[in-house]
């Protein structure tokens, strides 16, 4: 029985392989160097602030005092920057810079200050040498929904991002981590916007 050969690979295959391979090569560097920077970048996460809209008026201040109305929002909201932080780091495989409660309470000068002031988050994340902060606070202008809001910062040139705002429906823990991980995605997605010069 005569013993077939394997067909030898046509020229203009091989030429047309090895053609395209430097470009695949190039394609493949460009693509590691654009996900490098921000693999590796490192970010404070913040503790969230909490505007509950759903309280009297005149009833707001007591919410930062001994035995609050809203007790279980505050328990709520003081959950979110520890979830936001793991989602960050393991989602998204971004650094995360702690800042101990003393630095941020010198930094912090009342409620919203740093929310509204980037320059000033910029410092604070400066100090613990961070690339990036974020800080955040959760509105709440019903009982049946609210927005998890986020300032992204990037520090050393004291830029704002886009104003990122996530809607979640509900208390419960589920729907929570569902807002949480959306707005990770887009925090994730604001700092390759601006290292491609997007932002």
């Amino acid at each position: 029985m005569r013993k077939c050969k394997d067909n030898p690979v046509p020229f203009v295959v091989k030429k047309t392989i090895s053609g395209i391979r430097p470009f695949l090569i190039m394609l493949f560097i460009a693509l590691l160097l654009a996900w490098v920077p921000i693999a590796f970048a490192s970010i404070a996460v913040l503790e969230f602030e909490l505007n509950d809209l759903t309280l009297p008026e005149n009833a707001r201040d007591t919410q930062y005092h001994a035995n609050p109305p809203n007790a279980a929002e505050i328990a709520r909201t003081a959950s979110l920057a520890a979830l936001l932080r793991n989602t960050l780091h393991t989602q998204h495989s971004l650094d995360i810079v702690p800042v101990s409660p003393k630095r941020y309470l010198d930094a912090d000068k009342g409620f919203g200050y740093l929310f509204s002031h980037p320059n000033k988050a910029a410092e604070l994340g400066q100090s613990v040498d961070a690339e990036w902060v974020a800080v955040s606070r959760l509105h709440k202008p019903s009982f049946l929904f609210a927005y998890l809001i986020t300032h992204l910062v990037h520090v050393p040139t004291g830029q704002q991002m886009p104003e990122i705002i996530v809607e979640i429906k509900g208390q419960q823990q589920a729907l929570n981590e569902r807002g949480i991980k959306a707005l990770a995605k887009q925090i994730r997605q604001a700092m390759q916007n601006h290292e491609n010069g997007k932002s």
